[in-house]
This record gives structure tokens, sequence and C-alpha cells, in this order.
């Protein structure tokens, strides 16, 4: 197992909802009454995402030299999107893996498509989610196919990321043995495939050709800002402190400065205007610059946004910012 060179196509990114709920929640106040609910969509995603990376983990542990790995693919087909956590690719088959991180008791029941968390004393229903990772399988077979792709034996597979959930199989379903497991155990639930497809169906060239294609395909979720319905007028604009994330830094000739802990930076409006990117929109006038940063020189501003990495639209008064390749805002 040792020595083996991980053949990974697409790493694994922070999810894109996860910084645009992280500047909400900078900016609502400790008191305002939607500020928990924006806290538990962050919570929900930052341990979905824990969960993932914990799975990642356990894939650097063992030999899959065989395999093309791609994390975190978003496809759209049919007017739609299918999202996979993890697929790996090989010559003889390919292995969708979708991450759940449920807590508690988890019972799955497939004969009703459903599976049922129980937790705290309560019960949840949720979607199968061997029939969702299976749904998500016969969608690539599909976006393959429209491309002219022939694919190799599909074998969708369930991680269950959280270390505390307790998986039952109330009902002794084979397809839940078979397709269900926890994170460090997936070098024993991929092997058998392994040995189940060895037929090459697909070169090596073909498998970089599809690599490819997902590659230039993938389309990241990120949240519709409408639907969220955020409180525009009273989220809090200014620059927040690096040092102590009090949100009201001012502005002294090249330097901005804490009034309450004192601290000192030339860049910290940088943050500012990623936060202002992730919940206003990807574009900026000079004038929403200096509302949201509390500049009042028309020219300071102009100075600042010029000397970022932000593409250029527009002349005079409808001059209008949006960032560049090389501007930070998913960093």
């Amino acid at each position: 197992m040792e020595g083996v060179k991980l053949l990974i196509a697409k790493d694994r990114s922070i999810p894109k909802e996860i910084k645009i709920y992280e500047a909400i929640v900078r900016r609502l106040s400790v008191n305002h009454p939607r500020k928990v609910e924006f806290e538990n969509k962050l919570f929900r995603k930052r341990a979905g995402y824990k969960g993932e990376k914990e799975l990642d983990y356990h894939i650097t542990q063992i030999n899959h030299s065989k395999f093309t790995i791609l994390h975190d693919i978003r496809i759209p087909h049919n007017d739609t999107h299918f999202q996979i956590d993890t697929l790996f690719i090989s010559n003889s088959l390919m292995i969708p893996i979708d991450s759940k991180y449920y807590a508690g008791t988890l019972e799955f029941h497939p004969e009703f498509n459903q599976m049922i968390q129980y937790l705290n004393g309560s019960e949840k229903v949720y979607p199968d989610p061997i029939l969702q990772t299976k749904i998500q399988a016969r969608q690539l077979k599909a976006f393959l196919k429209s491309h002219q792709f022939f694919s190799p034996p599909l074998e969708p597979l369930v991680a269950i990321t959280n270390s505390q959930a307790l998986i039952k199989n109330p009902t002794q379903n084979k397809e839940v043995s078979q397709r269900v497991f926890k994170s460090p155990g997936i070098f024993y639930k991929i092997n058998p495939y392994l040995e189940k497809y060895q037929k090459e169906i697909i070169s090596d060239q073909e498998i970089k050709k599809v690599v490819k294609l997902l590659l230039k395909k993938n389309n990241p979720y990120i949240p519709d800002l409408k639907i969220l319905n955020l409180p525009y007028g009273e989220l809090q604009k200014g620059v927040e402190c690096p040092a102590c994330n009090t949100i009201g830094m001012e502005k002294f000739h090249s330097l901005w400065g804490c009034k309450k802990c004192g601290h000192t930076s030339k860049d910290a409006h940088v943050a500012a205007l990623k936060d202002y990117f992730l919940i206003n929109g990807q574009s900026i006038t000079n004038g929403q610059f200096r509302d949201f940063l509390g500049i009042s020189s028309v020219h300071q501003a102009r100075r600042m946004l010029s000397q970022l990495d932000l593409n250029i639209s527009g002349e005079k008064k409808g001059r209008v910012y949006t960032p560049g390749k090389r501007f930070p805002l998913w960093d």
C-alpha cells in the first residue's frame, strides 16, 4: 500500500455555500432574529464538509492506483444538475460515493425508499441515500452516453462519515450491507468490486477524455441570494478588524485602524469587499464600495479598487467592478 501516488484529478474545495453563510453570519448582529437560522445552516454545511474530508483521509490510506478520483463534481444534465461527492474511475468500473454526515441511529428501509434517523428522543425520515446515489449513477451514465462515451459498470456506494453514527439494517437487506459503510472501511467496500470487475471496458485515454469532460462541465453550487431572502438593510456594513473581529475599522491614510483594540491593517478592506460580493452579488460600483466600507472620498475609493484584481466595465459614474481571476473571492 505504501508508495502509491494518488491520482486525484480534482481535489475537494470548501463549498461556496460555506463562504456565503460565513459572510452572512459575520454581518448579522448578535441579537438579530435570523442569526441562529444562518448559524445552523453554516454548522450543517461545515459538518458535512468535515465528514467528506474525513473520507478523503481514509481514501489516501489505500492502494487505489487503478483509479482516477474526482471529488465534489456537479454536472448539468437535462435542465437540472446531479452531484457526486467522490467518483472513482477505472478501466473496468466507476464507483460514485455519496457522503452523509448523519448523527444518531440510522435505520435503512430501502423497501420503502427511506432512512429513519433516531436522535435525542425524536425520529426523522430521510430519502433513502442508496436510492439517491443510484439515481446519481444513472444520471452520470446518461450524461456520458449523451457525449458519446460508453461507461463501464457503475457501483454506487454510501459513506456515513459521522464516526458516532450507529447504522442499522433491521430487514437484513443485502443491498444495505453491500453499499453502506463507515469511512474507515472504504478499502473493504471497494475491493470486492475490483475483484468482480476485471475486464477492461474503457482505455486510459478514454478515462482522460471523460475526466476532461467532467472537469469542463463541473458547475459548483452557489445559493440563490434571492431565495435566501436576506435582510440587506439590517446587515452590518464596514471593515472587520482581523484581530478582534469588530466591524467598523476607520481609514487613516494608508492604514485601517480598529477603535476597539488598536490593531492596524493595510488590506483589511479586501475581506470586506469579499463579504460584499458574497452577499450582494459579484459586482460593485464606487458608490456602493464607499457606502459599504465607510469611505467618503470618491478618488480614494477609485484608487483602492484599481489596486485590486478586479475586472472593470463602463465609464465614469457607470463604472462597475467584478472579481478578477486572481481576486481571492472563494479562498
